[in-house]
Formats: structure tokens, C-alpha cells, sequence
């Protein structure tokens, strides 16, 4: 009887597949400084992406990219906003709703949930943050990346 292995089929799912490049741009069990990021090496994803500034504003970190997959009406444009000024409602806020818990963990954090967004259709996300840091320890910048889908209701 012959075996027949099948093949890795590339991974699909976003937060792994950012998740699988910090790890590839970090050094010696260290995270990975925000140049490191290349977003050309991440064409596909870089879009559902956003940076976040912490040096110095670890209360309220300061959001500093802002990817296309993240536009919404309502909550206008979000570029140099701190996490305290996010709206409600919006993929951004609740992607980044767990931010403190990677500052305090010092490690990447994952999580889905739902939301209502403001024109009350019910949304289903993923997201993941991880830790940016220029000197390898020190966090001072954060990388989220999240998907979402509008959820049909009957």
C-alpha cells in the first residue's frame, strides 16, 4: 500500500500568517524593532495591519499606521489617534481592546469576538497584537493585524 503525504497547503488564516513573519523578523528569542517591518515582504496582509507607538505613551499608546482593510466611515481617519480616542463600533477599537494585556504579558495575544458595529449588523473578528521593540526588550511599538466578516442574521 502505497502512502501518499500530503502537502502543507499555505496558511490562510491572517493573524497566524502575521504572526508567522514577526517571528521571522525577530533575533535570538528577542521582538522585533518596528523598522524591521517591511511591508513590501507583506503585500497581502499589510492592508488589515496597524502600528501603534508605546515609547512613552504606555497609558495611551498613539496609533501611527493605519491599513485600508481598517477604513471605516465612522470612524474617520485614525492616524496619530490615541487607543483612548478610538470610537466604539469600529474593527480598530476592538482589535486593539486587549493591548494592555500584551503590554503586561510582554508576549503576542490573539483573540476573536463579535461586535455590533454602528449600523447595528453584527460583526465576527479575529486579531492578533505582538510586541515591537528597537532594543529587543523595551517594548515601544505594537503590531495588530485583524480580519473581519458581517454575520447574517435571520
Amino acid at each position: 500500500m502505497m502512502t501518499v503525504e500530503k502537502s502543507d497547503p499555505m496558511e490562510r488564516r491572517l493573524v497566524l500568517r502575521v504572526l508567522e513573519y514577526w517571528r521571522s523578523i525577530s533575533t535570538n528569542d528577542s521582538f522585533p524593532a518596528r523598522d524591521r517591518i517591511d511591508p513590501s515582504k507583506i503585500p497581502d496582509l499589510w492592508p488589515h495591519c496597524i502600528l501603534v507607538d508605546a515609547a512613552g505613551k504606555e497609558a495611551d499608546p498613539e496609533i501611527v499606521y493605519v491599513g485600508e482593510g481598517f477604513e471605516d466611515a465612522a470612524a474617520g481617519d485614525l492616524t496619530r489617534k490615541r487607543i483612548s480616542e478610538l470610537p466604539s463600533n469600529v474593527l480598530a477599537s476592538e482589535a486593539l481592546s486587549f493591548l494592555f494585556e500584551v503590554l503586561d504579558k510582554r508576549a503576542p495575544v490573539s483573540r476573536g469576538g463579535q461586535f455590533l458595529d454602528y449600523h447595528g449588523t453584527h460583526i465576527l473578528f479575529r486579531s492578533i497584537i505582538l510586541p515591537l521593540a528597537n532594543d529587543g526588550a523595551t517594548i515601544d511599538g505594537l503590531l495588530c493585524a485583524a480580519n473581519c466578516r458581517k454575520v447574517l442574521q435571520e
